[in-house]
């Protein structure tokens, strides 16, 4: 999800040549954050790093100064990357830019070719779920065939009989879409390190869709349980 890309700058350049440099690599279009590597900083945390000075035993600082750039998401595929590289390049006091072409086209090989495959295991998995909250629903209606037809023999219209069942199983549908996304959430922050942090507004859909899908299934599924029942033939209700 964060792809990084350093634009390494040339080394004898003056501080407006860099703010320079930096505000074009910032202004492209597939930049998502642009922060500048100061090279003695930069160098100063190597130094703490491996426990030895090698500026002083060099006589100069060997590091570049560096914009690192974050990258965003709808870019960050191998060909978009590529062509966002190529304009870093042609940059005023751009050296060279660096980013692992590599690693990054196996990632999405790897997922292309997993994707299918993952696909359908999502959808056994969907309809694993709505079978059995369908069959949830329809177990807790069944078990209260008689007091439906109760109801209706003491004059309740078939919108007051439903109106209970309607709300148990909106409530079970809510309670289901809830609990897929705690998994699915679950799951994901397990593979942090591998998907990067999780973006709240995508988290936000992904809740407000399985809630919604959860519930109106609830609802819909106790609505047709129901009305097989207010319609059957007293004989078929034992």
């Amino acid at each position: 999800q964060h792809v990084h890309v350093q634009v390494h700058l040339q080394r004898e350049l003056s501080q407006a040549q860099i703010d320079g440099a930096r505000l074009a690599v910032t202004a492209d279009s597939a930049v998502a954050q642009a922060s500048y590597l100061d090279p003695a900083a930069a160098a100063a945390q190597l130094e703490q790093e491996l426990g030895e000075s090698f500026v002083e035993f060099l006589g100069y600082v060997p590091l570049p100064p560096v914009i690192d750039v974050v990258v965003r998401p709808d870019h960050a595929q191998p060909a978009s990357l590529a062509q966002a590289a190529a304009r870093f390049e042609v940059v005023p006091g751009v050296a060279e830019v660096v980013w692992n072409e590599g690693l990054l086209q196996s990632i999405h090989d790897t997922l292309d070719a997993w994707f299918p495959a993952l696909a359908v295991v999502c959808a056994v998995c969907l309809l694993v779920a709505l079978a059995l909250l369908n069959n949830t629903i329809r177990l807790t209606v069944f078990a209260r065939r008689l007091l439906i037809r109760n109801m209706q023999l003491v004059g309740a219209k078939p919108g007051m009989i439903r109106r209970p069942f309607i709300v148990q199983g909106l409530v079970l549908g809510l309670g289901s879409g809830l609990l897929a996304f705690a998994a699915m959430v679950g799951t994901m922050t397990l593979l942090k390190a591998q998907m990067g942090a999780l973006d709240p507004t995508i988290l936000g859909l992904l809740a407000g869709g399985l809630l919604t899908l959860g519930g109106v299934l609830g609802a819909g599924f106790s609505g047709v349980a129901v009305n097989r029942y207010l319609h059957a033939d007293l004989s078929k209700l034992h």
